[in-house]
């Protein structure tokens, strides 16, 4: 009688095949259920911008450091320049659709800041 209480006692043991197929299977289900709902999420993102059409449209970004960056966006044609930080959005320059482009502007704004240079270290 003592045998079989102790048989009794004793867990049945399942497959170990078994066991390794069902953590390979959830495993690989966890693989390929991760990537589809980011991609799920991405064509929801990408879905609502078409239906939503917005007037504004980000051209360019440059980031100037942890909480700054610079901005060209483009509203009715006008493309405007933004300056964005964590507190605050300055307006810094807008070009016209018909005026000089960015870099022609930017060029002429370097080197007026290099005369302003030379006139201060000639006037010392």
């Amino acid at each position: 009688m003592a045998v079989s209480y102790v048989h009794a006692a004793v867990p049945q043991e399942m497959p170990t095949t078994y066991s390794i197929w069902k953590v390979v299977l959830s495993l690989a289900f966890i693989v390929v259920f991760i990537p589809a709902c980011l991609w799920l999420v991405k064509k929801l993102q990408v879905t609502q911008m078409r239906f939503g059409q917005s007037d504004i449209r980000v051209v360019s970004s440059q980031s100037l450091g942890a909480k700054e960056k610079i901005v060209l966006i483009e509203v009715e044609g006008e493309k405007i320049l933004l300056g964005v930080t964590s507190q605050s959005i300055n307006h810094l320059k807008s070009f016209s659709t018909n005026g000089k482009a960015f870099a022609q502007v930017m060029t002429e704004a370097e080197s007026s800041s290099h005369l302003d240079d030379a006139d201060k270290g000639a006037a010392s």
